[in-house]
């Protein structure tokens, strides 16, 4: 009876040592398999973190391409409604001419070799109105830029002034008189800091100036005028309004004679920031100067530090520093370089 309670004592611990060695196994098992599914989610997690941080990549970079088409598209719209406005002025102002001076119209081509309505200085009623020469020239194999700025002085001409000194840059002021009185003190400190200033008319009105060559001399000598009792200083440059393809041919080889006659030298540009409307951005006004400059020889950069040019003023830090580190040289026009004429 012993033996067989003993016997059966065994029988029932091995069963219990066996349940136990199994249990032991399965934990040991379940445990492998809980470290393989928690680095296998580990893995998960970091590989999800990686798509996320990626798809955050690719959606941060399409809403700045989508920004960028946004702004190029407000700015082919304004570069838009400047030319409209443009092409709407010179046409009023084309309406209001004479027949008999709208000589390209009729097919008529004006001999003006002969033209020298003031060329006796006793008949002249602008005796005061004529350019001294100024220049320095210029050396080959240089690379030369020349900054100019239209439509100024204004409250932000100083800040200008300053950014050119920070890059011992000289550039071009062509100044307009009119709304622009206040601001008359900038003009000697332009000449002072080595600019060269020069005329872009009184009114910087097409209506006025374009309907005669006694209009334009009226109104340029009136802008003359103001420049040199401000400064001493006698302009020999000058610049169009809107360029010298504006007005009708006739009175515009008029103008470009007795002005010549006079001494004075006019300039064009061949590259242009765009800045001539609102509507342009700090953005394109960089991409336009800095994207065109190598593909012309001693460009002649318009830019605007009129009133409401904010944009750029804001560009003009950019504009330095890129021109500067391609090797370009700052200068300012004068009366000894091959102007850029239309």
């Amino acid at each position: 009876m012993k033996k067989k309670t003993v016997i059966l004592s065994l029988a029932g611990a091995t069963v219990v040592l066996g349940g136990f060695g199994l249990f032991g196994y399965e934990y040991s098992m379940l445990g492998q398999r809980f470290q393989a599914l928690e680095t296998e989610a580990f893995q998960l997690q970091e590989e999800n973190a990686s798509l996320n941080q990626q798809l955050d990549g690719k959606s941060s970079e399409l809403k700045e391409n989508i920004s960028k088409v946004e702004e190029q598209e407000k700015y082919i719209a304004g570069q838009k409604d400047y030319v409209s406005e443009l092409t709407q002025q010179i046409q009023e102002y084309a309406a209001k001419l004479p027949k008999d001076e709208t000589d390209e119209e009729s097919g008529e081509t004006e001999d003006t070799d002969d033209m020298d309505p003031y060329g006796e200085t006793e008949q002249d009623p602008y005796p005061d109105l004529y350019a001294q020469e100024h220049g320095s020239g210029i050396s080959e194999n240089q690379k030369y830029v020349y900054l100019t700025f239209d439509d100024g002085p204004s409250e932000l001409t100083p800040q200008v002034l300053d950014l050119l000194d920070e890059y011992g840059a000289k550039a071009t002021f062509f100044v307009v008189c009119k709304n622009n009185e206040e601001y008359a003190e900038y003009l000697p400190e332009i000449v002072k800091r080595g600019h060269t200033l020069a005329l872009h008319s009184y009114s910087h009105d097409y209506h006025t100036i374009y309907r005669s060559l006694d209009a334009f001399l009226e109104d340029y000598e009136k802008v003359f005028d103001w420049v040199k009792k401000e400064t001493g200083y006698t302009p020999s440059l000058f610049r169009f309004p809107g360029g010298s393809n504006n007005g009708s041919s006739y009175v515009r080889k008029e103008i470009i004679q007795e002005m010549e006659r006079r001494g004075f030298v006019y300039y064009d540009w061949n590259v242009s920031s765009g800045d001539g409307s609102n509507l342009t951005t700090t953005e394109n006004i960089i991409d336009n100067i800095c994207s065109n400059i190598g593909y012309v020889e001693n460009p002649v950069v318009l830019m605007h530090d009129g009133t409401g040019k904010q944009a750029t003023l804001n560009a003009l830090p950019s504009v330095l520093k890129y021109l500067a580190e391609e090797g370009y040289e700052f200068r300012s026009l004068d009366k000894t370089l091959q102007p850029v004429q239309f």
